[in-house]
């Protein structure tokens, strides 16, 4: 089955299409610019932060397609997630949130998202996002967690409750780092009032959550 046909499965809807460039190859539906940009990240990332192309791909269709007015990113790295997750936003007005621990990350984030052309729907907040997250406008109906492995779970615990029916929540590295998130996996995969799918756009995996009751 296919990452999309498992996402499917699960109660979601895809947009297959928009996963259909295989990885380094040239998309039409993204301007040449913001092709630009995302190569110039990946070019400069050397600890491997950001996620694959083809997981980033996977989250411009899951920002299009649940149609999420607004989106929380903890984990924003440089920018790489967050210009992909704005690129599936813009198609129906949705906004972004993306929080970056390391202030000098963030900035690199926040210029990476303006030479994008889409920091009028891309925030860049640094902090900690455990700090942050409190001091922000509610509720969020996509969100996507890629920071500390093993502090998923408290993540988990604090931006569910924010969440409207019908949310989505996808966290990254689910099959690679597996490990180091056992509580996570265990919260996400047992409650009944979540529908859990696990897809590999790449290697790493990621968890696709919808929340079905409020």
């Amino acid at each position: 089955m296919t990452p999309a046909a498992r996402v499917a499965a699960a109660g979601l809807l895809v947009a297959p299409l928009l996963l259909a460039a295989p990885e380094g190859r040239a998309d039409s539906t993204i301007p040449p610019a913001v092709a630009g940009v995302l190569r110039q990240i990946k070019a400069a990332d050397p600890d491997q932060l950001a996620v694959s192309e083809e997981d980033g791909r996977f989250l411009r269709v899951m920002a299009a397609s649940t149609r999420a007015a607004r989106a929380l990113e903890i984990g924003g790295a440089e920018g790489y997630s967050a210009i992909w997750i704005a690129l599936g936003l813009r198609e129906h007005g949705g906004r972004l949130t993306t929080i970056e621990s390391d202030p000098a990350r963030a900035r690199r984030a926040a210029a990476n998202i303006r030479r994008a052309g889409l920091s009028p729907i891309v925030t860049v907040v640094s902090g900690d996002a455990f700090a942050e997250i409190p001091k922000l406008r509610g509720p969020f109906d996509f969100v996507f967690l890629d920071a500390w492995k093993r502090d998923y779970k408290r993540f988990f615990d604090l931006v569910l409750p924010r969440m409207p029916a019908g949310g989505v929540l996808l966290a990254h590295n689910v099959v690679n780092k597996r490990e180091e998130m056992g509580d996570f996996l265990d919260a996400i995969e047992r409650d009944p009032a979540l529908l859990t799918a696990i897809v590999r756009p790449a290697h790493e995996g990621m968890s696709v959550t919808y929340k079905l009751a409020p």
